[in-house]
Order: C-alpha cells, then sequence, then structure tokens
C-alpha cells in the first residue's frame, strides 16, 4: 500500500513540477526562408485584435511591447516604412475540463503479499475540475512573399498568478516563445538554444 501512495506521489510531484516549468511552447519555420536577409520589422496594424476590435487591448499592448524588446535584443530594429517581416499575434483562452479516473486501492500489502486479502471494496473517487487555458501565438510574415516564415505558440494554465501579474505573465509567455527562435538579425545559421 506504501508503495502504491508513493508512486502516486511521485507522479503528481513530477505533474506539479512539469506546470511549474512553465507553459508548453511549440515552433516551425519555413525551411526555405533566408532568415539572414531580415533584420527590421513592424507590428500587422490588425496585430492582437479580433475582427470587431478597433484599439489595442492592455493586454495586447503589453504583449507587443514583449515581442518588441525580444526582437530588439536579438539585433532587429523598428521600421514602419519599410520593414523585412511583419508580425502578428493572437492571444485566446478557452475553458477546458480536467478528469482523472478512480484508482482502485487494496490487494496489495508489499512484503506480505498473498498473506491477506485486500479490501476489496475501496475505490478512490475520481475528479472532475475545469480550468481556463491561454494561447499565445506569434507569428512572422515576410513582407515581400506576405508568406509565412516563422510561428511561435505557447500553452499554459491561467491561473490567479497570471491574472494578478500580467505584465509579468505576458513577458514570460513572450520570453518562453522566444528561447525557441535560433536567429538574430542578419544570420542565416541558427544560434544554439538555451537548453
Amino acid at each position: 500500500m506504501q508503495i502504491i501512495k508513493t508512486a502516486i506521489a511521485g507522479i503528481l510531484v513530477g505533474m506539479l513540477a512539469a506546470c511549474a516549468s512553465g507553459p508548453r511552447v511549440y515552433t516551425d519555420a519555413d525551411p526555405a526562408a533566408d532568415f539572414g536577409r531580415y533584420q527590421t520589422f513592424a507590428f500587422f496594424e490588425t496585430a492582437g485584435k479580433e475582427a470587431e476590435e478597433k484599439y489595442t487591448t492592455l493586454s495586447g499592448q503589453r504583449i507587443e511591447d514583449a515581442i518588441s524588446t525580444a526582437l530588439e535584443a536579438r539585433g532587429y530594429r523598428v521600421d514602419i516604412h519599410n520593414p523585412d517581416f511583419l508580425v502578428n499575434f493572437h492571444l485566446k483562452t478557452e475553458e477546458k475540463t480536467q478528469t482523472s479516473a478512480p484508482v482502485y486501492m487494496g490487494g496489495y500489502y508489499g512484503y506480505r503479499g498473498g498473506m491477506y486479502v485486500g479490501w476489496p471494496g475501496y475505490v478512490e473517487p475520481g475528479t472532475t475540475s475545469t480550468y481556463t487555458e491561454g494561447t499565445l501565438s506569434v507569428d512572422f510574415v515576410d513582407r515581400q512573399s506576405n508568406q509565412m516564415i516563422w510561428e511561435g505558440t505557447a500553452v499554459g494554465r491561467v491561473t490567479s498568478s497570471v491574472r494578478e501579474a500580467p505584465n509579468e505573465s505576458m513577458r514570460t509567455a513572450v520570453a518562453s516563445i522566444f528561447a525557441k527562435y535560433p536567429y538574430v538579425a542578419g544570420s542565416s545559421a541558427p544560434v544554439p538554444l538555451a537548453q
């Protein structure tokens, strides 16, 4: 019984550690794109806006600022008149449901295995909970060809601590995406990513 409880506790600790390490990040790049020709950027006028929105939200401004900071740290410059590539981003939230199956306990007594019969009716009930999942996507589009050249997406839970510190939360989400962006301005060769 103690071995099973220890194993379950270990799994839960591992799951919590994985959640605490930040959002899941996915990236994709056009293999034909020559990243060495990109040195300047600008945002799409509609970046981060839904079709009906006529203004930039506070979250949208935070994301735009964090993306600008990340790109400028890699040597890119803002050029609103003649950029090499355009940046777009999307932020969405979705309510999710998580269900865990019942766990049947009993029937195992370690070194006493076979000496006793487990209590057959003991069941740790399953649970159902809801949570909010946030997805932030950042797209780079070649201005001349109007083709996407790179995209990065971060997916994670929107917790109360995220809502209480939106500036830090947005910076962290953008930083997690750019940690997987392997280029600097004017260089075709990817730089090693931090692990």
